[in-house]
């Protein structure tokens, strides 16, 4: 809207040189809107104002604008001295965008439009016009003092020799268009038969950003039959939120509400709701739904007892802190106590200090919890002497090799001990490289290279970060002596007997296994060969029909169906053969189920689809394993959906509680016959592998992309005792477009009670996803260690590495050195019984920290 104008400028005196002064700074982000008249030619402005009309007339016609920068005058330089110069300023408001401007000369009605355009939008018109009288020109005369502003309409009034040549009225039409009509009033003496114009619009982006997801939804009260929930305010970019939705498995209830809680009530106590919230902005647009997960029950048991730890010490003083502990329902409040007294009223923070200790004085810090319903903890405790504490532990004792193998070593050694706050684990170095720090006495080192010698150690560390010095020792790895790398052989069998057809030397294989079946393979086959004839290839390769078995010695390493033999080149005489893993068998069905399934989990539910999916042959070729879901997938399924198997077992994969899968070769061991495994891997805890990636060492070369394409959803996950879990969700933008596998990501966390903290820790973990994300690509030293088919898809593997982008720390560590999800495997087998193996890991949910990364990143 327009705010401010018109500011008005004109001259009696001829000069080169005009400054018309706003009358105070124009705020910044403001929109400026300049109407000039000239009988002589602008040649510069300051401001760097953009020209968006320009009318050619002998008093001429100029529209400019500009965002303000805090501008509070403008200076316009004319190519001749005149005093037959006018200067119009308005500032507009909410007028990011210029929608687009009209103009023209003309002697008669001249019509102003423009259509669709968002609320809050300004339309700015000016015109001019040179008058004579009979015989003589207008030099003597002044520029007329009356000028005015109404509406969006500026007009040129008479002085009473001049006359009126503009008269209009801007129009908002319901449609969001914007017009108006200029007219020529009559009576204007015969030498001014003409008059130009310039009129523009500019107003506000239009809004079609949903609201971010309503954050920290929370279960807040509970009874057998009723929950109340919470969450915090959304927020939106432009029209402000102006309500929120509540959905009950899935069904919305009622109307939007501006309040920020509802109950329900009339529930069935042990039974799970699916509660959802999402948020509309002023403009219509809705946002994702925050998802909460709960099970009415009639809590009686008490949380878990509360670690304590301390994370301060000073000369009588003592900070303590502690754990989120388990509950049913949820963690409201905790009690605090000093050597058994309780401190005050119970506090809803999880850290506490206190002063005025007696220095060195030994205290006894006890904390403990009370849930929804009332139920209080046993009370955890953690005893301390309120005294600085820069000691560290005693070193560990007797660092020993327990075992060791081609890959891995493990060692021991005895318990340290502290002289006040305790021993809160131990580190473990390969090198000076960090592995990891666990509480045990036990420590595996997996991942490494035959027949090499690694400098091993461990050091001791308290609750305040003090590190003992480290105790080490070495290790060199057993050989491998497993032999020459065992050949490629490619058989074809029938998909519906399981019977092999053919065994063809393929040429040029390749062939990848990537998460959620996405695995395929290519080939080539010189029909120019003697070995080959057209019946014996047409027969091993029928589209449908034919299985393709990639075996390395006796071991089958994939197994897939061809979909595509029929890409031919005659110059060449090449026959080019592609296949998709032998899941994608049922992609092309159908469920023709209607109704619901409730209550069923994800892997059940998959193998409930595949059933469905299947025909007798099918089964034989695919089994499902792996880790069990843990949440509920209720769904509906309807004929005429069509929905395709895999699009709908992706669907129910995906949701929370929920796994990643890929298709595992195996060997069905009762029938003697390859078959493939629907593998299940854990989202919530991906497990590790022993695969290092370490370059230089045993990678050849890596490449590192940065992708802003990939979708970034974060699930938390809480268990209940009832079997009942509570949910959360976080979704970011979704820039899901590059084809990249889902990216959605499952936490569980560990000793979370109330839904308040899990939203928490769910934000904490989608916060870490967001920005760019680093997909590697690394080619493996081939050699009998590069066994890939063992490396689990959607586990975690250790990269490690040192070159250029990441450069040595000070203290001689690698420049990179974290765990990154394994996301696929592509295996080129070459001529000689070798291989190129490359393996893609990603990094989907790691937070980039530049003390660790450095500027690199």
């Amino acid at each position: 809207m327009i705010v401010r104008g018109p500011v008005y400028y004109t001259t009696t005196t001829e000069r080169t040189t005009h400054t018309l002064s706003f009358g105070g700074a124009v705020a910044a982000g403001r929109r400026i809107v300049l109407v000039v008249n000239s009988y002589a030619t602008p040649t510069n402005m300051t401001g760097d104002y953009e020209l968006h009309e320009l009318t050619t007339h002998t008093f001429g016609m100029r529209l400019y604008s500009k965002i303000s920068e805090g501008d509070s005058s403008v200076t316009l330089t004319t190519n001749s001295a005149t005093n037959r110069i006018a200067i119009w300023m308005y500032e507009l408001s909410n007028a990011e965008r210029f929608y687009g401007s009209q103009s023209g000369l003309t002697s008669g009605t001249a019509t102003f439009g423009l259509d669709n355009l968002p609320d809050g939008c300004s339309a700015i018109a000016g015109v001019s016009t040179y008058v004579t009288f009979a015989s003589e020109d207008n030099s003597g005369v002044s520029w007329p003092s009356g000028w005015s502003h109404e509406g969006y309409l500026v007009r040129e009034w008479t002085d009473g020799t001049f006359r009126r040549v503009w008269s209009a009225n801007a129009t908002r039409e319901v449609d969001g268009s914007v017009s108006f009509s200029q007219q020529l009033v009559t009576g204007l003496p015969s030498a001014t038969p003409n008059y130009a114009w310039s009129a523009g619009v500019w107003g506000p982006e239009p809004d079609t950003t949903p609201p971010e997801a309503p954050p920290n939804l929370r279960l807040t009260a509970m009874t057998p039959t009723s929950v109340s929930i919470a969450w915090d305010a959304a927020s939106d970019n432009q029209s402000g939120i102006a309500g929120y939705g509540i959905y009950r498995n899935g069904v919305k209830e009622g109307g939007d509400q501006s309040g920020r809680t509802r109950t329900f009530n009339g529930l069935t106590s042990g039974v799970a709701y699916m509660l959802e919230v999402d948020a509309v902005d002023g403009s219509g647009n809705r946002s994702a739904k925050s998802l909460l997960t709960v099970t009415p029950i009639n809590d009686t048991t008490p949380p878990d007892t509360p670690v304590v730890k301390v994370t301060a010490l000073g000369a009588g003083s003592i900070t303590a802190a502690w754990d989120e502990p388990f509950d049913q329902t949820a963690i409201t409040a905790y009690g605090v106590y000093l050597n058994g007294v309780k401190q005050g009223q119970d506090q809803a923070g999880r850290t506490r200090s206190f002063t005025g200790l007696t220095p060195g004085g030994l205290y006894t810090v006890g904390v403990d919890a009370k849930d929804l319903l009332g139920n209080r903890s046993a009370i955890g405790t953690k005893t301390v002497r309120a005294e600085p504490d820069v000691t560290p532990p005693t070193v560990p004792g007797n660092v020993r090799l327990l075992s060791v193998s081609q890959t891995a070593v493990t060692i021991t050694w005895d318990a340290s001990s502290d002289d006040n706050v305790g021993v809160a684990g131990y580190g473990l170095y390969r090198g000076n490289i960090l592995v990891a720090t666990v509480p045990s006495q036990v420590f595996t080192f997996t991942g490494l290279t035959p027949s090499i010698t690694y400098p091993l150690g461990v050091d001791a560390v308290d609750e305040l970060g003090n590190r003992s010095a480290r105790m080490n020792v070495t290790a060199t790895t057993l050989e491998d002596s497993s032999g020459t790398t065992p050949p490629y052989e490619f058989v074809f069998f029938d998909a519906e007997s399981h019977l092999p057809i053919d065994s063809l030397p393929l040429q040029r294989p390749s062939f990848s296994i990537e998460q959620f079946g996405g695995g395929q393979m290519t080939a080539e086959i010189p029909l120019y060969d003697e070995t080959y004839s057209v019946g014996r290839v047409t027969a091993a390769t029928r589209t449908e029909r034919t299985i393709l078995v990639v075996y390395r010695g006796e071991r089958n390493v994939w197994t897939g169906r061809v979909i595509d033999p029929t890409d031919y080149d005659s110059e060449s005489g090449i026959l080019r053969i592609s296949g998709e893993e032998v899941v994608g068998i049922f992609n092309r069905r159908f469920v023709a189920f209607t109704g619901p399934r409730t209550a069923t989990t994800p892997h059940t539910e998959m193998n409930w689809l595949l059933e469905q999916a299947s025909q007798p042959a099918d089964t034989r070729w695919l089994r499902t394993g792996g880790v069990a879901g843990s949440g509920t997938a209720d769904r509906e399924y309807r004929k005429e959906d069509f929905a395709r198997v895999l699009d709908t077992a992706a669907e129910v994969a995906a949701a929370p509680g929920g796994f990643d899968w890929w298709c595992a070769p195996s060997w069905d061991n009762v029938n003697d016959r390859p078959q493939v495994e629907l593998r299940r891997v854990s989202r919530d805890d991906p497990p590790v592998s022993d695969l290092v990636l370490e370059y230089p060492g045993n990678v050849r070369s890596f490449r590192r992309s940065t992708r802003r394409g990939l979708a970034t959803v974060a699930h938390g996950k809480l268990s209940i005792s009832s079997g009942g879990v509570l949910l959360a969700r976080r979704e970011s933008t979704d820039l899901h477009v590059l084809g990249w596998p889902l990216t959605e990501d499952a936490h569980q966390f560990e000793g979370l009670t109330s839904q308040e903290a899990l939203q928490a820790e769910t934000d904490r973990a989608a916060e870490a996803s967001r920005g760019a994300k680093q997909v590697f690509e690394f080619e493996l030293i081939p050699g009998p260690d590069v066994r890939w088919w063992e490396w689990e898809l959607g586990s975690l593997a250790r990269v490690v590495i040192t070159d250029f982008l990441y450069p040595e720390r000070p203290d001689g560590s690698a420049g990179l050195d974290r765990e990154m999800k394994i996301v696929s495997k592509r295996v080129e087998p070459t001529g000689d019984g070798g291989e190129r193996v490359t393996i893609t890991t990603a990094e989907l949910t790691a937070a980039v920290d530049e003390d660790e990364y450095g500027d690199n990143t």
